[in-house]
């Protein structure tokens, strides 16, 4: 990914913004892992991460279309995908409401694997190099005690998942499994956030207090994803 010559876009969510919670309130790392990685390879990358995105907005944007739109297909062109986590997730409050129905999450498993494949088949079929990451994996108690509760009840969500805190943490690991499947079938490199969270013992200091975001701790361990993926 080095030299200047590269033009770099990243798709992400709040993560690839580099933003957390702290306190209660939404603040932004001031050594992102974009940032971080800007510095390091000496190249400016356009970060089109943001709060809340996930990977069926920027199917149904059709903002990757836009982006094709844009480039020069001279350029060596490259493009990031930070993106699943929303997508695994549900709508909490509908879940609180009716905890003994069944709820699907914001983008259903399938429907995940079709629309990431077809925007990296479709970026590739550009030119674009493309490199897929992993997603950071949740800290699910902390999430539950910060989050999940604050839709009307702990409880609910818990009779929802059967008692078992760990469901939402191996719910998000299905949507990370297609992010690996689709990258090993179409031979697309893989920047491994997960890896770094998960081997170590101080993966709570890395997480922020909504058990979702890096902290600025957290977002340096991504950074060093990065560099262990590209060079």
């Amino acid at each position: 990914m080095t030299g200047k010559e590269k033009k770099i876009t990243v798709f992400g969510d709040s993560i690839g913004k580099g933003i957390f919670t702290e306190k209660g309130k939404i603040v932004r790392a001031k050594e992102s892992a974009v940032s971080l990685s800007s510095s390091y390879y000496g190249v400016t990358i356009d970060n089109r991460s943001a709060y809340g995105q996930s990977l069926s907005r920027v199917w149904e944007r059709k903002l990757t279309e836009r982006y094709l739109r844009e480039i020069d297909p001279a350029e060596r062109n490259v493009a990031v995908l930070e993106l699943g986590g929303n997508d695994a997730d549900f709508n909490w409050a509908e879940v609180c409401l009716a905890p003994e129905k069944e709820h699907l999450p914001r983008t259903e498993i399938g429907e995940f694997s079709r629309r990431l494949g077809e925007i990296v088949d479709r970026l590739r079929s550009a030119g674009v190099k493309v490199y897929v990451c992993s997603i950071v994996p949740v800290s699910s108690r902390k999430y539950f005690r910060n989050v999940v509760s604050r839709f009307g009840g702990e409880s609910s969500v818990l009779q929802f998942f059967r008692g078992d805190y760990d469901t939402i943490s191996r719910h998000q690991e299905m949507f990370n499994n297609e992010i690996l499947m689709c990258a090993c079938r179409r031979g697309v490199p893989v920047i491994d956030l997960r890896r770094k969270f998960l081997d170590t013992n101080r993966f709570e200091e890395m997480m922020c207090e909504d058990g979702i975001h890096p902290n600025e701790d957290g977002q340096r361990a991504i950074f060093q994803a990065v560099k262990e993926c590209v060079g």
